[in-house]
């Protein structure tokens, strides 16, 4: 037989401070677990989100990144007419050869490491999440850019229209582009050609992007792009591509752990603390119940029962808590010199609040575990002697 929930919930309006203190303690954790998983979700929607399920990029053999990789001339044209290829309407193949560049830029009392691409007209039709929201498309051959909309207004004097002074020239933006999300919103994109001038690169890449056509063989043609001594180039699928690359949302999905999980250490022993008390001032109340019928085990899951009341309540605070930081900007370049400074926005979804909810039941549960089983453990005799 169990315990009616109304004796759990008259127990909890009771002790109203020490309670009101618990959840506080619960509800801070919670709130920064929330948060810190909606940087880690905001990063990792931010690179895998630049993928597009029927591109494929190709990077030099013996790179992990574009940053590091170096594609000539003679390899782009070896590949560009290779039937798995999609081709637009006039027959041309849809290959996009792309130069990224990484420029310091300074961001307050630091520098950033501002990402910059430079593309062709084709790119249009390789990335087709990319829409102009203000301005025009930059002009081939002139010193024109387009910016992300992330990055609007991140450094001074950066807006449509302006005057920027990057790499060695001076370049005006033209337009502001969105791309669903993803981590291009972050970049300065250019003519390739301009840029080529501006970085020195001679007739160089970084990456090639191509569009296939449906239903193409995807594992054969990145073995022919591998065997033929023409090409020798490193080929994978964006999707594929990008979810190396966001092996460090990984990284700070884990020291986010590691921060909330010491935190939740301290959250559980504020938990167990209050619960020890109640079974403390109850003890009587204990004894009674025992005497009229109720079970240890029903003891124990009543007490189990009121800490997790308890902590989910703290959690539907703490998931309130951090609500606002949903949709704020931020950036981040990971530590590493040449790595881009990536600009993106807290995502606090519905599967991360729940995780803080079902975060905020465990610290309960484990935090009244001890006291519960102490109350089940209570003698009726002793119990009832002490009052």
């Amino acid at each position: 037989m169990a315990i009616p929930f109304k004796y759990n919930r008259r127990s909890l309006l009771i002790r109203r401070v020490s309670n009101s203190m618990t959840v506080g303690a619960i509800a801070i954790v919670v709130g920064v677990f929330v948060a810190a998983m909606a940087i880690v979700g905001g990063l990792d929607s931010a690179i895998k989100e630049s993928s597009s399920p029927d591109n494929m990029i190709l990077i030099g053999r013996a790179a992990d990144s574009e940053a590091n990789s170096f594609i000539t001339l003679a390899q782009l044209d070896a590949l560009k007419f290779l039937p798995a290829i999609k081709r637009d309407d006039a027959g041309n193949p849809l290959v996009s050869p792309e130069l990224a560049e990484v420029v310091f830029m300074p961001a307050g009392d630091t520098l950033d490491n501002l990402p910059i691409r430079g593309v062709l007209p084709v790119s249009a039709h390789i990335h087709d999440k990319v829409r102009m929201i203000a301005g025009r498309m930059f002009a081939p051959g002139l010193n024109e850019v387009i910016i992300g909309k992330l990055i609007v207004h991140q450094y001074p004097g950066w807006a449509l229209g302006a005057d920027l002074k990057v790499g060695r020239r001076m370049w005006k933006v033209v337009g502001v582009f969105e791309s669903g999300g993803s981590s291009f919103e972050s970049e300065v994109w250019a003519d390739l050609h301009s840029l080529q001038e501006d970085s020195r690169r001679g007739s160089s890449f970084t990456s090639i992007r191509l569009k296939l056509v449906p239903g193409a063989d995807v594992h054969a043609l990145m073995q022919r792009c591998a065997d033929d001594p023409r090409i020798n180039l490193q080929a994978k699928t964006e999707s594929e591509y990008y979810k190396e690359q966001s092996g460090i949302a990984a990284n700070l999905r884990v020291l986010g752990l590691l921060v909330a999980g010491i935190m939740a250490f301290a959250a559980i022993f504020a938990a167990m603390n209050t619960m020890y008390t109640a079974v403390s001032a109850r003890t009587t109340e204990i004894g009674t119940l025992r005497a009229l019928g109720f079970s240890p085990l029903a003891i124990m899951t009543s007490f189990l029962a009121e800490s997790s009341a308890l902590a989910f309540a703290a959690g539907i605070i703490g998931v309130m808590l951090a609500l606002p930081v949903n949709g704020l900007s931020t950036k981040f370049n990971g530590g590493a010199v040449s790595a881009p400074t990536l600009a993106f926005n807290f995502h606090v979804t519905p599967g991360i609040a729940m995780q803080g909810l079902v975060f905020a039941i465990v610290i309960g549960a484990l935090g009244g575990w001890l006291p519960a089983r102490q109350a089940m453990r209570v003698s009726v005799v002793k119990a009832l002697r002490r009052n």
